[in-house]
């Protein structure tokens, strides 16, 4: 998986899932393969929900992200049109998670996605969610890769690492 913030993708800004400037943030940092991204978050005490539990709206948030990014590494930026999440058991404070969000299809403009939260300990799955992305306009995937860039070819270098992983793990099998 290639790591974004090794390849050139600047997260010094105020997101709350991926930003590392907002000090209330989650600090995600991310690594993307094709059709896939994935974080690991630990469960902390100031984005609890009921005492010594994580907040839905926060479990809702790593999903959104994850799945979110993992529409990006083809040069896709898209906005959240739709999300469902099932909350399948609590999630405890202090708890180091697993978050994972893939492309489950690609229709053109929409893109659906589904995404996990997992206890990263034993893999159960904590959360899952099912989401529909709205593909950005080209012009607004330019501005945005032009701001969430800290160089020139952050994003040809995501794709190419994503390409490069693939390649090596086609000729293993060969």
């Amino acid at each position: 998986m290639a790591r974004l913030s090794e390849l050139g993708v600047d997260f010094q800004h105020w997101c709350f899932a991926c930003g590392q400037l907002n000090p209330g943030g989650l600090h995600l940092e991310f690594e993307v393969s094709r059709d896939r991204a994935e974080a690991r978050y630990k469960a902390l005490q100031r984005h609890q929900g009921y005492d010594g539990l994580l907040h839905g709206g926060v479990v809702t948030a790593l999903l959104d992200e994850a799945m979110g990014w993992a529409i990006f590494h083809q040069g896709i930026w898209g906005v959240t049109a739709k999300i469902s999440v099932t909350f399948r058991q609590p999630v405890a404070i202090g708890e180091e998670l697993r978050v994972i969000g893939e492309i489950a299809r690609d229709r053109g403009r929409l893109i659906e996605t589904h995404g996990t939260v997992e206890r990263a300990e034993d893999g159960t799955v904590l959360a899952e969610a099912e989401a529909t992305f709205l593909r950005m306009p080209e012009g607004r995937r330019r501005e945005l890769e032009r701001r969430y860039a800290s160089v020139d070819d952050a994003f040809a270098r995501v794709r190419a690492a994503v390409e490069h992983e693939e390649r090596a793990a086609e000729h293993g099998r060969t």
